[in-house]
């Protein structure tokens, strides 16, 4: 679900809640009643819905799904994922601008930036320099970046340099494999 439907859904919700409550509170408006249950059924319920069935889908991805995945939804995976292997306080940026962070978390008290890279080809440079540059915008302690695939030598070289994390294919599927499967 993208952020606006959210926000229309949160609305409508908020909506609901304020019928229900202005129709105990002033008597001529009691028929709100029932619509404001209605308003708050039809705002949550698609949420819930999406965020259930978005973790059956995610527990069960491969990394052939994965390698098909749109880039925002392999951010979102990315949450998923860091959820499922100890991190707490994790969130995407969303969409637009983000600094060279799509996804932010904590672990043991350390804060970490990620840029995430679902590509069908090897991750270079700008990658790294992105999450470099976001790390120290957001002044997060450190910096990762994430990819479904492998990174050319010169962007090690340069992570090494500049202290950033890389997690390819390998170190994908590993974390992937410590998740329960969901039924």
């Amino acid at each position: 679900m993208k952020k606006k439907e959210e926000s229309q859904l949160i609305n409508l919700f908020v909506v609901g809640v304020l019928m229900v409550i202005a129709s105990f509170l002033y008597p001529m408006a009691r028929p709100l009643r029932l619509m404001g249950v209605m308003a708050i059924v039809i705002g949550i319920v698609p949420f819930l819905y999406g965020t259930l069935s978005e973790k059956k889908r995610h527990s069960r991805a491969k990394i052939s799904e994965i390698d098909e995945m749109k880039g925002y939804e392999f951010e979102r995976y990315i949450v998923f994922l860091l959820l499922n292997n100890g991190y707490q306080n994790v969130s995407d940026t969303g969409e637009g601008p983000d600094q060279g962070v799509d996804v932010r978390a904590t672990k043991e008290g350390v804060t970490y930036g990620i840029q995430c890279k679902r590509w069908k080809k090897r991750v270079g440079n700008k990658a790294v320099q992105e999450i470099h540059a976001g790390k120290d915008f957001y002044k997060l302690d450190r910096g990762i970046v994430v990819t479904n695939n492998y990174f050319t030598n010169s962007a090690k070289q340069l992570a090494k340099k500049l202290k950033i994390e890389l997690w390819d294919r390998d170190d994908l599927m590993k974390m992937i494999e410590k998740i329960p499967i969901s039924k």
